[in-house]
């Protein structure tokens, strides 16, 4: 680490070496460069997003058609559907127990949803449907709103593992046999023995195993394991080709713990066996103050920071090698929450979209963007962000769309930047940076050489790529706070020094002569 040069995979993966790499000073160029005869890895990382069922993809809402162009013009391929169980008319297919007399199937809502999502987007398709309906625990009901695009948060209050009527998780699984067999055989057998018939024949590539299991029914690793490996027996009698999601863990506290249970196949049934995936979720917390951000979302030690989650991921791989060395890792939820409090701009449902700081998706897009780095350096498959739209009740800040317009914001655009620009098969080469405040990767791509940075603090910083680029001219293409809910920015310059506004995702390459 002579010279104060560190190698700038990401503010995550340089943690070690941030001693000797320390914050830009006043007027102090940081520099980059690129050795690009020197491969460092091939990328296997699908960018991609998460598509989530809430008032939004309701066909009457006046916004789902925009939301859904959205959608289809980001391109990505591996795209996830997720039900979410907050909306519970639009994921729970059999909202009431079945009699000896009779069921209650009903996808009246859901099909909608299903039906668009394979519409707008394209190549693999990734499904969560995973919500455990209510009645299979041994729980009281409760009244839930007939309004589709309510959310209802109670509907999984007092769900855990030790109260499933079936611990086996043989019903539950039946239960996502029958909602895979709907949209891909064309309909399906019901507990009485009644065909139902939908006349869908959808390819479905991915099935997601439950969501977040630790938050939505409390399930131990061990109780959600005999459920995952039940679902995988069941629809692998469907389809044997479809590979499968899980654990879908949430927070740093639960995804080493659940990783030493769930990869060692030891633990699970010969019929799911071998495990294709292993997914999980990543979101960080910081107050609405963008002076905090850089240490929050970036480079410090807390919750989901770019760093701590770049160094459980480090764990996570070395476990995975040592337990099921084929496993695939899926991050395929990624954001970040701004904890406002009440008197804040944004604390309130009341409170129009306009109110959130726009620096704050502008920087919610460069955590992305860094996590991104770190996942294509340490071979992470897939990397999602979270999620398409959100609003008040609905995880807003993690929004990727303007919800009361539909306008793509910073957010979005990063991940649009990103996956028009890199991709599968991309040649990352050895990069360096002089201060943990950029983080770089130069890749070789099918279109040629380019820069991958990120500005990870809230002040404006200049970038000297002298050593990545000999080329008189270079192209840029920026979000930032000015491009706000605009496509990325193209600039031309004429000189090495590069301008980043705070929190600024660019990609740099050679410009037309």
């Amino acid at each position: 680490m002579r010279g104060g040069i560190v190698y700038a995979i990401s503010a995550a993966l340089i943690a070690a070496l941030t001693l000797s790499a320390g914050a830009q000073t006043a007027g102090e160029s940081i520099a980059v460069s690129a050795k690009w005869d020197n491969v460092s890895q091939v990328s296997e990382t699908v960018p991609t997003t998460q598509h989530l069922a809430n008032a939004f993809t309701l066909r009457s809402n006046p916004l789902n058609k925009k939301l859904l162009k959205d959608l289809r013009d980001l391109h990505t391929n591996d795209t996830r559907l997720q039900l979410w169980f907050s909306v519970p008319n639009q994921v729970v297919a059999e909202l009431k127990e079945p009699t000896a007399t009779e069921t209650f199937w009903d996808f009246k809502y859901i099909d909608p949803v299903v039906i668009d999502f394979f519409k707008n987007t394209s190549g693999i398709r990734h499904i969560n449907i995973g919500t455990i309906p209510r009645w299979m625990f041994n729980v009281p009901p409760v009244d839930i709103p007939t309004d589709p695009a309510a959310s209802f948060y109670p509907y999984t209050e007092g769900t855990t593992g030790d109260l499933l009527k079936d611990p086996t998780g043989k019903q539950f699984a039946d239960y996502q046999a029958r909602i895979f067999a709907w949209y891909t055989q064309g309909g399906f057998t019901d507990e009485l023995g009644k065909y139902h018939e939908s006349g869908y024949h959808f390819k479905i590539d991915y099935w997601g195993v439950m969501n977040e299991s630790t938050y939505e029914n409390k399930l131990t690793v061990e109780q959600y394991t005999r459920l995952f490996d039940a679902v995988v027996e069941a629809i692998h009698k469907v389809d044997p080709r479809v590979e499968f999601f899980g654990p879908e863990v949430v927070g740093t506290q639960n995804i080493l713990p659940w990783a030493t249970y769930f990869l060692n196949p030891k633990n699970h049934s010969a019929g799911a066996l071998p495990l294709k995936w292993f997914s999980l979720h990543n979101y960080v917390h910081a107050e609405n103050y963008p002076t905090s951000w850089h240490a929050a979302y970036f480079t410090g030690d807390g919750y989901g920071t770019a760093k701590s989650f770049a160094e459980q991921l480090r764990e996570l791989i070395k476990m995975r090698d040592q337990l099921s060395l084929e496993t695939k890792i899926a991050i395929d939820e990624l954001g970040t929450f701004d904890m406002v409090k009440p008197g804040d701009k944004g604390a309130t449902p009341d409170e129009p979209y306009s109110d959130y700081d726009p620096l704050y998706w502008v920087a919610s897009g460069a955590n992305w963007a860094d996590n991104f780095i770190t996942a294509e350096n340490l071979g992470v498959q897939l990397i999602s962000m979270t999620q398409m739209v959100g609003a008040p009740t609905q995880s807003e800040s993690c929004s990727m769309i303007n919800w009361d317009t539909a306008q793509p914001n910073a957010h979005y655009w990063v991940l649009s930047l990103i996956n028009s620009n890199f991709g599968l098969g991309d040649k990352l080469v050895r990069t360096q940076s002089s201060s943990v405040d950029v983080v770089a990767q130069a890749s070789i791509t099918p279109a040629g050489r380019k820069v991958l940075l990120v500005n990870t603090s809230d002040r404006k910083i200049s970038v000297d790529l002298a050593g990545a680029f000999s080329e008189p001219s270079l192209k840029v293409e920026t979000v930032d706070e000015s491009s706000g809910e605009n496509p990325p920015r193209t600039d031309r310059v004429t000189s090495h020094e590069v301008d980043l506004a705070p929190f600024a995702t660019a990609v740099v390459s050679p410009g037309s002569k």
